[in-house]
């Protein structure tokens, strides 16, 4: 058989819907010629609803079945009617459907994707640059009160948990090194081990990773409510720059409020240590200051501080590119809320890493 004919008649509109899906839903099943001819010669009337499921079960048997497809005896008003809807229909089920099982189509999606992502990101992280030196270049356009009340909200709200935890990290570390060391009669070196690890990588760390969850999270909240209510296009509208207004002040925020977050944790993680030391050792106070002065080289603090404002920088910037790739819905505020916080902490882990490295090997 070379041709296989369809009768489209009566009436295909939303009411009668149902019974028009069962009949295209036949027809896929009674395929059985390479050409299919669609016969509008007994159509009544048709309605948007109409139209639709008859592209896509036009765009079935094209894509899916390899059918030739031929439209006869329909007149001009319905035809109009269906190009024009054609023309504007999209079948994403069977693209889906067509490359679902294809890795190299999943494969080279991906790094399509990667690519985008990345090319987005640097065109961000350009503009940001462009406009801090704009913003360095005419200091009215820079906003002190934002950059403040980022600094209180971002810094003051965050120190009694970073109070805790550091003090809780302190007082744990001390105690695991004198439960090893006391096993070959050094015990007392725990001060000067304990104290450096906390310096360098426990208390900037540890705060860095509260901070990213707190503030990255609650930046790309912010910035992505804003562009689902269309704040940002007004802002857009009369002339005012969301770089300006919205991420510089964050960014700048968490810069200069990183070292001194920091600096508490040590301060705290201190504490915790000293209490163990006293506790546990029966070492004074006095003594244990002493110990530290004396032996723990100024260098291993001033890593951790020199880091605070890198770690600041990292957790503001994605916080806000995240922020700004909100769209959609309000579910999409949660999915890139959580995007922006595991990618902060990813990304504070491998510089971290690369930090503590170098630092090594350049003997600091």
């Amino acid at each position: 058989m070379n041709d296989q004919t369809f009768l489209i008649d009566g009436f295909w509109t939303k009411d009668s819907l149902n019974d028009k899906i069962k009949f295209t839903e036949n027809i896929k099943k009674e395929l059985s010629a390479k050409k299919i001819i669609l016969d509008f010669s007994s159509l009544k009337e048709i309605d948007s609803a109409g139209v639709t499921l008859l592209i896509k079960m036009i765009k079935y048997l094209k894509h899916e079945k390899n059918k030739e497809i031929s439209i006869v005896n329909i007149n001009e008003k319905h035809r109009k009617m269906l190009d024009f809807y054609r023309l504007n229909y999209t079948h994403q089920d069977i693209i889906s459907k067509k490359h679902s099982d294809n890795i190299a189509h999943k494969t080279l999606k991906e790094l399509m994707d990667l690519f985008h992502n990345l090319l987005h990101f640097f065109t961000f992280i350009g503009r940001v640059n462009f406009y801090l030196l704009y913003s360095i270049m005419h200091p009215s356009k820079i906003r002190f009160k934002a950059t403040i009340k980022h600094i209180e909200i971002a810094g003051i709200h965050v120190l009694p948990i970073i109070a805790m935890s550091t003090f809780l990290v302190g007082f744990v570390t001390a105690y695991q090194g004198v439960e090893q060391l006391n096993k070959f009669g050094a015990d007392t070196m725990v001060i000067e081990m304990s104290t450096t690890m906390i310096f360098r990588e426990l208390a900037p760390f540890l705060a860095a990773v509260i901070v990213a969850g707190r503030s990255a999270s609650s930046y790309t909240a912010q910035i992505g409510t804003m562009k689902l209510t269309e704040e940002i296009d007004a802002m857009k509208t009369m002339g005012f720059s969301p770089d300006i207004f919205l991420i510089l002040p964050r960014i700048a925020a968490l810069i200069i409020v990183m070292p001194l977050i920091v600096f508490f944790a040590d301060m705290v993680a201190l504490s915790g240590e000293m209490v163990l030391i006293k506790y546990h050792m029966g070492i004074p106070y006095s003594i244990f200051l002493d110990r530290i002065y004396e032996y723990v080289e100024l260098k291993h603090f001033m890593l951790g501080i020199l880091k605070a404002p890198l770690f600041g920088l990292i957790i503001a910037t994605i916080g806000c590119y995240r922020g700004l790739q909100v769209r959609g819905s309000t579910t999409s505020i949660g999915n890139y809320t959580t995007k922006s916080v595991v990618n902060a902490i990813f990304w504070l882990i491998i510089v971290n890493s690369f930090i503590s490295l170098l630092s090594i090997e350049l003997g600091f």
